[in-house]
């Protein structure tokens, strides 16, 4: 089954980030509605103000109403800067300016029942991971609805098709099982290096549609869709839908899904660098650093609608955005029982986290995640506390690793234990955790005792039936199963 024996250095990648080399590319040909700017000529393009948001005509006949009514330095930062390393074990941190504020990083426990309380323990029960896939540097996996089929995009352009079997017989022994399928190539299409390429994918409720976040070849955001035709992508008929500018290499997010309410949420971190040199963190007048909600199929047939209850989209601001203040959201994702919406938000030096918008909370419309004013939940800049600061449900510090991944809560049938928890991991040391929170909401987290190679743990991906996968950058996919006694 295997394809090609992938360098974890193809894909080292884009979380934790080093510094950057800008090479030089052609215009992105897929933005047939939009001139795409030239692609850096050097290895030190200077940025003198905020990138812009750049989008196909949004019709305002397209644009429901509301349901209810930092400086860039002179010389910041070009694209190859020096990008924000994660600090060694007890290397000087940012705690002379730490404020003990609402939040919850606790110490891992090993008491847990499973989350929905009836099943057995958790801390008792064992994991395995076990091998479904060889693909050169994965990146995502996602269930196409309606169907039992799982895709797999990798950070250099590719999307493939899994076999079904899983590489088992009918009795469930070993097999050669079939090869995963390539059924798109947009290779050519996509920037390479630093954390830029194919960054993830998902499909329209419906399965009809393939949507994909990418960086083109001039290193900037892109949304697009293509429709399918059987089990294939019909790249000629593709389209971008969204563009965004982005005036370094890292921090550019990536995930994308649809949630509940049938619109399109996507993540975009603050345009790189270190430090939120560029002031996107708290400005809301850009997509950078925020979760954005669009309507990618109004009524009008054109462009993309804002749906109604986006908290910005009457008062002047950036009508896409939901929630702002991220540093880099790698990896978000819908509870499908409960409808929560989990963000894993990469830290910058001592401190990474997790937020939980409650769906019975309308997933907090207009949330703040607090960066640069907090790192997780310590005072990283500023002293304000804006009242819409939403801390984390849970957090750790690098002393834990460096770099989280975000996953899902496990709703599959076939591991009773895991029932309810947040499944979610460290890049950097590839371990993968549960979380689990208790009625007054506090979250214990668990050693799920599996792991992937260190500095690869680079997504997790759920099927059709609520089961959860883990992505090595070295080339496997794996699914997360449970050791019988």
């Amino acid at each position: 089954m295997r394809l090609a024996r992938a360098s974890a250095a193809l894909i080292a990648v884009a979380l934790v980030a080093g510094a950057c080399g800008i090479t030089s590319g052609d215009p992105d040909e897929w933005t047939v509605v939009e001139q795409v700017d030239p692609a850096f000529a050097g290895t030190t393009p200077v940025v003198t103000a905020p990138p812009a948001l750049r989008t196909i005509d949004l019709p305002a006949s397209s644009i429901p109403a509301p349901a209810s009514n930092e400086n860039v330095p002179a010389n910041a930062a070009s694209a190859s800067a020096t990008a924000d390393e994660p600090r060694p074990a007890g290397a000087p941190d940012n705690a002379d300016i730490a404020e003990d504020v609402p939040g919850s990083a606790t110490t891992p426990q090993t008491s847990a029942r499973s989350a929905d309380g009836d099943g057995p323990s958790l801390a008792e029960a064992r994991f395995e991971l076990v091998p479904v896939a060889e693909i050169e540097a994965p990146i995502a996996l996602v269930a196409r609805p309606g169907t039992g089929q799982r895709y797999v995009a990798t950070l250099t352009g590719q999307v493939w098709l899994l076999d079904p079997t899983d590489g088992r017989d009918d009795d469930g022994g070993a097999d050669a099982g079939a090869a995963p399928q390539l059924v798109a190539d947009f290779g050519s299409r996509v920037s390479q290096g630093c954390e830029n390429g194919l960054l993830g994918i998902t499909f329209s409720p419906d399965g009809s549609q393939l949507y994909l976040s990418y960086t083109d070849t001039a290193r900037n955001s892109r949304i697009a869709v293509m429709p399918m035709n059987g089990e294939t992508p019909q790249a000629d008929r593709r389209r971008v839908l969204l563009a965004l500018d982005q005036p370094a290499c890292n921090h550019n997010g990536g995930d994308l899904t649809f949630g509940p309410d049938g619109n399109l949420w996507i993540g975009f971190g603050d345009g790189g660098g270190a430090d939120d040199v560029f002031g996107q963190g708290q400005d809301r007048s850009t997509l950078l650093a925020t979760m954005a909600r669009i309507d990618p199929d109004p009524a009008s047939g054109q462009g993309y609608g804002i749906p109604a209850g986006n908290p910005f989209a009457a008062i002047g601001e950036a009508p896409e955005v939901w929630a702002y203040g991220a540093r880099n959201p790698w990896r978000f994702s819908f509870d499908r029982l409960t409808g929560d919406l989990w963000i894993a938000d990469v830290g910058q030096n001592r401190i990474e986290e997790i937020h939980v918008l409650p769906a019975a909370e309308g997933w907090l419309p207009g949330a703040n995640l607090g960066w640069p004013l907090f790192e997780g939940n310590e005072r990283f800049s500023g002293g304000e506390s804006p009242a819409d600061l939403v801390f984390p449900v849970y957090t750790y510090t690098h002393d834990e690793g460096c770099s989280v991944t975000g996953g899902y809560v496990y709703r599959g049938r076939a591991i009773a234990a895991l029932a309810g928890t947040y499944v979610f991991g460290d890049y950097c040391t590839g371990d993968l955790w549960g979380l689990v929170r208790g009625p007054d909401g506090t979250a214990e987290r668990i050693d799920l005792g599996v792991s992937v190679p260190r500095n690869t743990l680079v997504s997790f991906g759920e099927d059709a039936d609520g089961e959860l996968y883990a992505l090595s950058a070295a080339g496997t996919v794996y699914r997360l199963a449970a050791v019988e006694p």
